[in-house]
This record gives structure tokens, sequence and C-alpha cells, in this order.
């Protein structure tokens, strides 16, 4: 709910890159590998909009950007004044990171890097994660919940079950609606 929503966005008030990627999921309601594989040239500031058209897969630790889930998960979102600001943020400490590394920064292109300036591990985000609500009121949660909770505050604020269902990439309506159909119950 809201004032849950409210309490996560309290524990990533001070900057880091986990923070912002968890606010980006919270504030978009993207799936994780999709928000890992943004590329700058994905987000449109005059616009406001942010293009997701890639997900970032890993297997075997092999790291590819590839199409998203289904083809309506290629879709552009709209990006709040808040995300804006949070971008910005981000983009000041990633061109600190990109100038100590040079030449050894492999993705510039990618908005969010480990270290090295790599792609970033899905399952080391999940582990992350799990330790940042470990012995907190969110320890239930993992990085897929923080797409329901952006779902369930969408519905919940009375915005159209399509739109949401666009903003969220389903294949259809219906997926949306039988996914969040307690939401939608609660809600009248």
């Amino acid at each position: 709910d809201e004032y849950q929503a409210k309490e996560l966005l309290k524990m990533t008030e001070s900057y880091s890159q986990f923070n912002t990627i968890i606010k980006v999921l919270l504030y978009t309601g993207m799936r994780s590998g999709e928000c890992l594989a943004l590329r700058w040239k994905d987000l449109d500031f005059k616009n406001r909009t942010i293009h997701i058209e890639n997900t970032l897969t890993d297997v075997a630790g092999k790291h590819w950007l590839q199409p998203p889930k289904t083809s309506r998960s290629n879709r552009y979102i709209g990006m709040s004044d808040i995300l804006a600001e949070i971008f910005t943020e981000h983009r000041k400490h990633y061109e600190e990171k990109c100038e100590y590394l040079g030449e050894l920064f492999e993705h510039t292109e990618m908005i969010f890097t480990n270290e090295s300036g790599n792609y970033i591990d899905r399952s080391f985000l999940n582990t992350q994660f799990r330790k940042f609500v470990k012995g907190t009121s969110f320890e239930f949660a993992t990085l897929h919940t923080l797409r329901h909770c952006n779902a369930t505050l969408l519905i919940n604020s009375g915005i159209d079950l399509k739109i949401v269902s666009e903003l969220l990439g389903h294949s259809d309506v219906s997926t949306t609606a039988n996914i969040y159909a307690d939401v939608l119950d609660s809600s009248k």
C-alpha cells in the first residue's frame, strides 16, 4: 500500500546505485531485467519518457541484452519529475565512475553497471535486496514485489486497468486483471 511504499522510499533516501535501482523499480513497475537493461539513450528527458526495448538476460555468468518478455513489453512509460531527478543525480555519480575507470569501463551506454562498468548480475541484485530488507517489515518482499506495489498503487488511484496493463507491458488486459483481481475487488 501507499504507506509501505513511503516507508521503503525512506530506506532509500541516501544516494547509492542500489537505492536508485529500487526507486526506479518502485516508481515504474518495470521488471528488474528491464531496469538493468536501460541505456542512457532510452531516457528522453525532454518528452519525459523511458523506452523499454530490452531486458538483461544472464545465464551461467554470461550477460546480454535481448527484447523483453512480450511484444507489448517493448513500450514507453512516463518519467515523472521525481524520476528525472533520480536519473539526473545518478548520472553525476555514473560520470565520476566512468571518468575514474576510463577505458576499463566496459558498457558506457548502460545506466546501471557493476563496479567495473559491466552488466549487473540479477542474482547479485536479488541477494543485495534480500540483505537490504532483512530484519525489516519488508522481509517478505522481492524485487518483483516492487512491480506489484506499483501496479496496486496505480489501480487504487483509479488509473484505468488498460493503462496499467500497458505500463506493465502485459500481453493483454486480461493478464493484468487476473493478476490483480483481488486489488480490483478491494478498490470497488
